[in-house]
């Protein structure tokens, strides 16, 4: 309510001997206005008599305080009340201005004396006067606005000038269920923010806005293609199941937003596998430009009171609102950008397709390979022929206002977007309405939310699982540059067949017939909204409830053509269509008590949580077209048709408290409780209990400021999370066999075994951190020490098949975390035409395995295996982010280990190096030691440079992609063919070895003459065994984004109708430094986002990543 609103306001009232604090409070409720007044300086407990009709707030007041009070009204819509400003020239009272760097007043800034709560608000003039000692300490506090502290040194005229600067430690921070709290008052670590730093570096994927920009989290983009989804990991995984890929819980508007990674069918029924193609995953159904700001709650203490699903992290999103001074703003937002391939990986061009055989003679038909001789003809650039230039539209309006009591905000927003790969698009479409209202005590808003989002994709780096082929990635590496890719159909329109002789299931597919014939495609159809009601029965309580609804259904369609390089089965066509129905409803009941006493001040509240979470999944898929060219289910027969579905439904219910007291605005703490009751664990298992307890001691209140140290926080936290498992892990369940004659035919054991027994995961967490601020907040340091176990964990370890069962759920061995986090702010520059800032953000993660039960020796974190390495670990030690494979035998001691610097072995009937045998030795550690970014923003006048320094610090990655091109004799490492040498320790005899194989000449081998062409063909195949020959220990450093505007407020200012005006260039991923050779993007995980964490670091033909450059422009109405 602003000051306009007032003067529209016409009282009536009648009372007799009624003291003044119970008239305005009659007032508050009747009219909406909301007082503040401090009873010190202003008596409220005189009784008064007052008959008045329909009279201004002005007389109002006047009557009320026989003329000896003013008034004033905040931007936050609140009634200041005070004495009249004929005291400000008596002792003890200080007087002055508040202005902007513009030199316009502020209104509503809240102005206090250090150390005390009470104080007084500025006035439409940006005036104040309060009553404060020579010695005194004023703070001045006002939302988006830098806090300032003077000391009086007996002044009675102070005017403060304010920064209009919205920094990154502000002073209200969003924490769980939605609640704003001082972020002097936190003892963990938030990272905040806000819309227009979100949207200087925007992405689709909301997720990808945040790399490089929060410590403690590392987001991973899964590659270039149209629509790729992320995975985000705050503080590390935690735990080693798959199913729990360690992704935090997102909130929207207090309301639980499900973050899936959709694959819409199986393997089982179209054929699709996490590493075949491109998933989605679902936080991209939001609108970027509709958040108003984003909370990351990394640690225990801060996401405990979210339950279960919070064991991860907590990302609160908060959109945005419209204000209530009665202008409606109309904002109008349009970019174009252009996407070409960041990188791709050098395939040799001077050896040609073939192959040599022990006699060392070339052989050609049917092999793909590129082993074969020189190539003197011409040399085909499939690689770069085959990507396209990407492009996209992203267009966005929105209308926000509001009047008095309540506000409104709707949004349209069309994103389109082609891919750089043929026939690949992503689309989205979304619409949004928030709305707020208030009556008196009573209040109530509503939001809701649609998108439609559709994908066209194709398989990437493998075929259709068990169904042959292959995706169009490898076939594209793989593809000898002696061969014109391009030529995939025959004159006559046929396909052209590389080895016309060879059957159709023993030939590479051609990527081209792949993204020309072959369909694949998705559809998520999405709404999600929420209702909420508070009352406010006193000053000091009040009630508020929420329910919340998240519901979409994902379609998804798979289309092998006829022709296909497929098992015969399949050859004349195959047909999938899946969907999944997700619909999950959760309310929230919260009961908020504050109260302060002197230099006391305690808040908190008491709650109930309520999540119903049902989905329904059911596929159909066939085979063999009995009329080409008709694809549709009844174009199959019913033997070659098949049907599945599968239900889940998960109940939990929760109560939840959180008790905070301060003293002095100078120490705090608070204590939280959560107990959970659960439908996924047995009877007496499924009730667990969580506390927290955090505290907070801003020591700067205890001497004066200083211009070196003007703000300084100490913190800590320690809390326990639980953590159920997924619906059905404690039973054994069964499924049906094989189909005959289109009839299933018994029943079998599924691959997993339930525990009746499971138990909640559990994790104890603690942490430390400080907050230092210098030179009047121009230097501000944040930092935290950090350490997490969690026990119990709930695992499904691989055991011997003659149980019955592959996997065996139960609770075993835990996980353990600790890293440091440093966010470093400065403002270097700052003058009245010139502003620069930079922030630097670093953290680091250490994540290890702990004891588990006898018998297990390591760990799948997920299935991903590639050449001669998987996703692994093992306990005790090992670490969550390992990675497992075969490797060369060294020499060994005296004592039986491997000998420090010792040589390698040497198989005497291979003449080559003598393998393990074992995929589980200890390869690597994906995890990375540092992870950071640094970003600036320079500004003159109206002009504003910003760009983003993204960079990873050490961390193995596997290049599988190198791998697969050396297998294939596709890198250029093969170009040594010459000779190659082998040497090392007989392993039969321990004596040295010393062979070099040359092309030309013949070597007995294992009592075998072979060529020495063969060999060295052998001798790459060797190599590509060993894990060691592809892992490297990777450092990056990108340029993330790059972002150029420029503000027309000199044409806004010459008329009415324009509010503002933007322009704006920007360049994504322009370049990056980087010790990684030959692979793909060193950022990398193996199988889209589909994998969580488990995958990140592994390199295997994905799709490359993209640069972009984007114009856009920016109306305000």
């Amino acid at each position: 309510m602003q000051a306009q609103d007032i003067d529209r306001i016409r009282i009536t009232l009648k009372v007799k001997d009624c003291p003044v604090r119970q008239i305005l409070n009659r007032v508050e409720s009747r009219y909406g206005v909301r007082f503040f007044y401090n009873e010190k300086n202003l008596d409220v407990n005189t009784a008064r008599s007052l008959k008045l009709k329909n009279a201004t707030f002005e007389s109002f007041i006047e009557a009320l305080f026989n003329g000896r009070a003013e008034y004033s009204v905040s931007a936050g819509g609140i009634v200041s009340i005070r004495q009249k400003n004929e005291a400000a020239r008596k002792e003890g009272y200080v007087s002055g201005y508040v202005k902007d760097v513009e030199g316009e007043p502020l209104i509503g800034v809240f102005v206090f004396v250090g150390g005390e709560k009470s104080g007084t608000f500025t006035d439409i003039n940006g005036k104040y006067s309060i009553k404060a000692g020579p010695d005194a300490r004023l703070v001045f506090s006002c939302l988006g606005m830098k806090r300032v502290e003077e000391s009086v040194n007996g002044r009675k005229i102070l005017n403060i000038t304010m920064d209009e600067r919205v920094e990154q430690l502000d002073d209200l921070t969003v924490t769980a269920f939605g609640v704003k709290k001082e972020r002097r008052a936190l003892g963990f670590s938030v990272t905040e923010m806000k819309s227009e730093e979100l949207l200087k570096y925007k992405s689709v994927n909301l997720m990808n806005s945040l790399a490089g920009r929060v410590a403690g989290v590392n987001v991973t983009l899964t590659g270039g293609a149209a629509g790729a989804g992320s995975s985000m990991i705050i503080r590390g995984g935690n735990s080693v199941s798959e199913e729990r890929n360690n992704q935090p819980l997102f909130v929207v508007d207090g309301v639980i937003y499900d973050n899936s990674t959709i694959n819409g069918g199986s393997s089982s029924t179209d054929g699709i596998t996490a590493s075949a193609t491109t998933f989605s995953n679902r936080i991209m159904d939001i609108n970027p430009e509709d958040i108003e700001n984003i909370s990351v709650l990394k640690g225990a203490a801060a996401a405990a009171l979210y339950g279960s699903r919070a064991a991860d992290g907590v990302v609160v999103i908060t959109t945005k609102r419209g204000s209530t001074d009665g202008d409606i703003k109309i904002d109008f937002t349009s970019k174009f950008s252009y996407s070409k391939v960041n990188s791709v990986p050098t395939i040799q061009s001077k050896y040609g397709r073939g192959e040599y055989n022990e006699a060392g003679l070339i052989l050609s038909d049917n092999v793909t390979s590129s082993w074969g001789k020189i190539n003197e003809g011409p040399s085909y650039d499939n690689v770069g022929e085959f990507f396209q230039g990407g492009a996209s539209w992203d267009n966005n309006i929105s209308m926000a206002g509001g009047y008095r009591n309540g506000s409104f905000y709707f949004s349209a927003s069309r994103f389109d977007q082609d891919g750089i790969i043929p026939q690949t698009w992503y689309e989205k479409t979304t619409v949004r309405f928030n709305g707020d209202q208030k009556y008196g005590n009573l209040s109530f808003g509503i939001n809701a939310a649609y998108s439609v989002a559709k994908t066209a994709k194709t398989l990437t780096s493998s075929g259709l699982y068990e169904s042959g082929g292959n995706g169009i990635m490898t076939a594209l590496y793989g593809w000898s540059r002696s061969e014109d890719m391009s030529k995939w159909l025959n004159d006559d329109g046929s396909k052209h067949l590389m080895f016309p002789q060879m059957p159709l299931e023993n030939q590479v597919e051609n990527p081209y017939w792949i993204v020309n014939k072959n369909k694949m495609s998705d559809r998520n159809e999405r709404v999600t909204g929420s209702a909420n009601l508070g009352y406010r029965f006193a000053e000091w309580m009040d009630l508020s409830f929420r329910i919340g609804v998240d519901s979409y259904i994902n379609e998804a369609i798979t289309y092998i053509a006829p022709g296909a390089s497929a098992k015969k089965m399949y050859q004349n066509g195959r047909l999938s269509i899946s969907d999944i129905k997700y619909n999950f409803i959760n309310t929230n009941l919260m009961l908020n008590l504050f109260k302060d006493w002197g230099n006391f001040a305690a808040s908190g509240f008491i709650g109930l949580s309520t999540e119903d979470l049902k989905s329904k999944s059911q596929a159909h898929w066939g085979y063999n077209f009995q009329v080409p060219g008709t694809v549709s289910f009844d174009n199959i027969i019913p033997d070659e048709k098949f049907f599945k579905h599968a239900v889940s439904h998960k109940r939990m219910v929760g109560v939840f408290a959180e008790a905070k007291v301060s003293w002095k605005n100078m120490f705090y703490l608070t204590v939280t409780g959560r107990n959970d009751w659960t439908s996924t664990l047995p009877t007496e298992n499924r009730s667990y209990f969580y506390p927290s307890v955090s505290a907070s001691f801003v020591f700067t209140e205890l001497f004066e400021g200083s211009n070196l140290l003007t703000f300084g926080k100490i913190r800590g936290s320690w809390a326990e999370v639980g953590k159920d498992s997924e619906p059905y892990a404690t039973n054994t369940y069964m499924w049906e066999s094989e189909k005959v004659n289109g009839n299933f035919v018994g029943i079998g054991n599924k691959w997993n075994a339930g525990l009746k027994y499971l138990k909640p995961e559990r994790q104890r967490a603690w942490e430390i951190g400080a907050e230092l601020k210098f030179f009047k907040d121009r230097l501000a340091l944040d930092y935290t020490y950090y350490r997490s176990e969690t026990y119990n964990q709930i695992v499904s370890p691989r055991l011997s098949q003659a149980t019955g069962y592959i996997l065996f759920a139960m609770n075993s061995g835990s996980v353990k975390n600790r890293g440091m986090e440093l966010t470093v702010f400065g403002v270097p520059v700052e003058s009245k035409n010139f502003y620069w800032d930079v922030a630097l953000n670093l953290s680091g993660n250490r994540g290890t395995l702990g004891n588990f039960v006898e018998g297990i020796d390591y760990f799948y974190v997920t299935d991903v295996q590639i050449g001669a390495i998987k996703a692994a670990s093992i306990p005790n030690g090992g670490s969550f982010l390992g990675m497992t494979g075969d490797e060369w035998l060294k020499e060994k001691d005296s004592s039986g280990k491997e000998a420090k610097g010792g040589k390698y072995l040497v198989d005497p009937h291979t003449g080559l190096y003598k393998m393990s045998g074992s995929e589980n030795n200890i390869v690597g550690n994906r995890e990375p030691r540092v992870i950071g970014g640094l970003t600036n923003t320079f500004r003159y006048k109206d002009l504003t440079l910003s760009f983003l320094l993204d960079f990873r610090v050490g961390g193995d990655i596997y290049n599988g992609t190198q791998y697969y091109l050396t297998s294939e004799g596709q890198s250029e490492l093969t170009l040594q063919r010459d000779m190659v040498n082998v040497s090392g320790i007989n392993a039969n005899t321990g004596e040295p070895f010393d062979q070099t194989y040359r092309r030309g000449e013949y070597y007995m081998v294992g009592g075998i003459l072979k060529s020495g062409e063969y060999m060295i063909q052998q001798y790459w195949e060797n190599y590509c065994m060993n894990s060691h020959s592809f892992i490297e220990d990777v450092s990056w450093l990108k340029l993330r984004y790059l972002n150029l505007s420029y503000r027309f407020d000199n044409l806004i200012r010459t008329q009415n109708v324009l509010k503002g005006l933007t322009v704006n260039i920007s360049a994504n991923n322009i370049f990056t430094l980087t010790n990684y050779r030959g692979g793909l993007d060193p950022e990398v995980a193996a199988v889209s986002s589909a994998g969580g964490s488990g995958s990140v670091g592994i390199d295997y033909c994905g799709v490359p990543s993209q640069k972009t450059y984007t114009l856009g422009i920016n109306l305000v109405f």
